[in-house]
């Protein structure tokens, strides 16, 4: 891999995780560009022992944080990654293979989610590709307070990468239930007084059903059973606050 490549990442307190991902991203990064929005744990040491250059802004919204960092990388090819997540083996080697001087622009990546030390496959959690590896000159994230994601021009060329990347998110169930109701209260879904209440209803019991039956979230048992509860709680609340 010739092309000079920025590793760009956001965070705030991310002390027990960012190590790993820094590690790994050190291995395909000539840059690490690491954009902290006032850590109080040891966060920053723990990038700056890694080579990342750390640089303070004070929280703007998902989308418009990742656009800054993405301003402070100096190389046209951006991997943007959140500090919980951890390059795998396989996907560094097959990065370092890319032929970045084709005309693809812009790469997905699969995201392998833990819960805790479970891998979780079922119920529409992976393979969960996102656009991660791109070409900073013309991709940018929409400014979403939350679900934020890379926007490219529209005939751009962009494919999916074989490999995953693993996804540390939640550490138990419970975190991820109170996660996804501060999602709800972020979410930017236009706001409707007399459809808003049907359409929640309407979205909870489809979300359960997609996600514990259609998408087979069952086969992880009890995880399962919580996992479509929690969704469906959020497709409930994103149309129901600020009504």
């Amino acid at each position: 891999m010739q092309t000079k490549l920025s590793v760009s990442i956001i965070c705030l307190n991310e002390a027990d995780i960012i190590g790993q991902c820094l590690q790994q991203a050190a291995r395909v990064a000539d840059e690490i560009v690491v954009v902290d929005s006032g850590s109080t744990d040891n966060t920053i040491e723990i990038a700056k022992s890694h080579g990342a250059r750390v640089i303070h802004q004070d929280w703007l919204g998902y989308g418009k944080q990742k656009n800054f960092a993405l301003d402070q990388c100096t190389h046209e090819w951006i991997l943007s990654l959140d500090a919980d997540e951890v390059l795998t083996d396989a996907l560094i080697e097959e990065i370092e293979q890319l032929d970045f001087e084709s005309e693809v622009v812009g790469y997905r990546v699969a995201r392998k989610l833990f819960v805790g030390d479970r891998f979780v496959v079922w119920g529409g959690y992976y393979p969960d590709y996102q656009l991660r590896l791109f070409r900073n000159s013309l991709g940018r994230f929409n400014d979403l307070a939350v679900h934020e994601s890379v926007q490219l021009p529209a005939k751009a060329e962009i494919r999916n990468l074989k490999n995953p990347l693993d996804h540390f998110s939640y550490e138990s169930l419970e975190q991820m239930d109170a996660a996804f109701h501060k999602f709800a209260q972020l979410s930017t879904k236009k706001r409707n007084p007399i459809l808003n209440p049907f359409r929640a209803v309407f979205n909870f019991f489809y979300t359960f059903f997609n996600k514990y039956l259609i998408r087979l979230g069952f086969l992880h048992g009890a995880m399962g059973l919580r996992l479509a509860w929690i969704h469906s709680k959020y497709s409930f609340f994103k149309y129901i606050y600020r009504i």
